[in-house]
């Protein structure tokens, strides 16, 4: 992987990976057994794209989008008829140079990477990240308020690209839009479109949802 341009294989699947982020997989077809396999054997990361066109069980002619991210194989374990359940560890995001059909059983691709710009202002980056940290936080203890939790301490990364990354696989977005932050090579930018989804969400519960209070738990129950 010292290249520029390296070959790994690809994972097309109706998902986005992102990196600092866990995806739990059930792998079934044979050729995506094998693509484990030869993960293990090589010490290899494979490539988890979201598809363009087509669909991700049995079709060898899904198309997926230009840029996705490097998994690594975590806890891995086998059944007893074959099938994998295995967590992948998203890595660094990478960009398709060219597609390679017909050499595996499985997808594979010319790649290189695909990092972040860097920054206008170091400072000015930490600042912001630590704002929507610091509003994601907030998001978060709504939402488990909501549901009758608690949590005294949210650990997150430091690093701004890190912390985007990460919020950005954590909410619940559709696909068009988790693809389009993948894509981004501009952590700032990335950072303003996540404040501005959680300043949604966050006045969403405050004003929608209201806190689970076990002492007036019949007021919760349809008498209907």
């Amino acid at each position: 992987m010292s290249e520029s341009i390296w070959t790994i294989p690809l994972f097309p699947l109706e998902t986005v990976l992102f990196p600092y982020t866990a995806l739990p997989l059930h792998i079934f077809e044979p050729r995506y057994r094998e693509m484990v396999m030869y993960c293990l054997e090589h010490d290899s990361p494979f490539g988890v794209v979201l598809i363009r066109e087509g669909s991700e069980v049995g079709d060898p002619n899904a198309e997926p989008h230009e840029v996705g991210t490097l998994a690594r194989i975590g806890r891995l374990r086998r059944q007893s008829d074959g099938r994998i359940h295995l967590l992948a560890l998203g890595e660094e995001r990478f960009q398709i140079v060219r597609l390679i059909r017909g050499e595996a059983p499985y997808l594979k691709a010319h790649v290189r990477l695909w990092r972040d710009f860097e920054p206008f202002s170091w400072e000015e980056e930490q600042r912001h990240a630590n704002e929507v940290a610091a509003q994601f936080r907030e998001f978060l203890r709504l939402a488990l308020d909501a549901s009758g939790l608690r949590v005294d301490e949210i650990e997150l990364p430091s690093s701004p690209t890190a912390l985007s990354f990460a919020i950005a696989g954590t909410l619940q977005l559709e696909l068009p839009l988790r693809q389009y932050l993948l894509e981004l090579q501009d952590t700032m930018e990335r950072l303003r479109l996540l404040q501005q989804i959680l300043e949604h969400l966050t006045a969403a519960f405050a004003s929608e949802i209201q806190p689970f209070n076990p002492d007036h738990w019949r007021e919760y129950v349809n008498r209907n």
